[in-house]
Parts: structure tokens; C-alpha cells; sequence
């Protein structure tokens, strides 16, 4: 039974498949232009042809490349972040008694309290 891909799934798919095509027809263009002599009037074009390929190929390269090793990086100070996190909830779970009541100390004496400002009451 085949598996229905997610809509990422599918992204990613195409993303791969399109990188693969490129790469390849690029690669696949030196062997025939070392083999078929091409005519003087077409040159041009096919320099021109051969030029939006390489530019084509490179970019999705790159773009493959460099969102796998951003994504990847991004993925590992997630990770690192999180276990962080979870480590220092869990050290002040552990150091803190809950139950245990902290004292409170009173600094200014109670001649001389703090003044505040009362809000208006509409």
C-alpha cells in the first residue's frame, strides 16, 4: 500500500527531484557537446543555453545545500536550547523546597512607609 505524503512531504520532493533534473541535464550537456560538432549558426544559442543551465544547477545546489546544513544547524541549538532549558527546570525544582516558607523582612520602619500614588477611581 502506498503512502500519501504530507503537503512538506511533497515539497521536499519536488525540491529534489527538480535539483536532480538540473544537475543532471547540465552534467549530461559536456559528453554531447564533446561529441556532436555543432553547426556555426546555432552556437550562440547553445552558449547561451548551456550558460541558464549552469546558473539554474548552481542555484539549486546551493539552495539545496545550504537550506539542509541551515536547517540542520538550526535543528541541533533547538535541541541544545531545549535540553538547557530543561536541565535548569529542573535543577530549580529540585533545589527549591516549595512547602518551605521564605521570611520577610521589613526594611523601612513602620514611622516612615513607602509612599504610593492611588490611582483615580472613575
Amino acid at each position: 500500500m502506498r503512502r500519501t505524503r504530507t503537503p512538506v512531504e511533497q515539497t521536499e520532493f519536488m525540491r529534489n527531484l527538480l535539483a536532480f533534473l538540473l544537475v543532471g541535464a547540465f552534467i549530461s550537456v559536456f559528453p554531447a557537446l564533446t561529441i556532436y560538432t555543432i553547426p556555426d549558426p546555432n552556437k550562440d544559442i547553445i552558449t547561451y543555453m548551456v550558460g541558464q543551465l549552469s546558473g539554474m544547477a548552481t542555484t539549486a545546489l546551493g539552495f539545496y545545500f545550504v537550506n539542509k546544513v541551515g536547517q540542520d544547524a538550526l535543528d541541533a541549538t533547538r535541541a541544545d536550547n531545549t535540553g538547557k532549558l530543561a536541565d535548569a527546570v529542573t535543577t530549580a525544582l529540585k533545589t527549591t523546597d516549595p512547602s518551605a516558607a521564605q521570611p520577610v523582612e521589613v526594611v523601612n520602619e513602620p514611622d516612615h512607609p513607602v509612599p504610593t500614588t492611588q490611582g483615580k477611581k472613575s
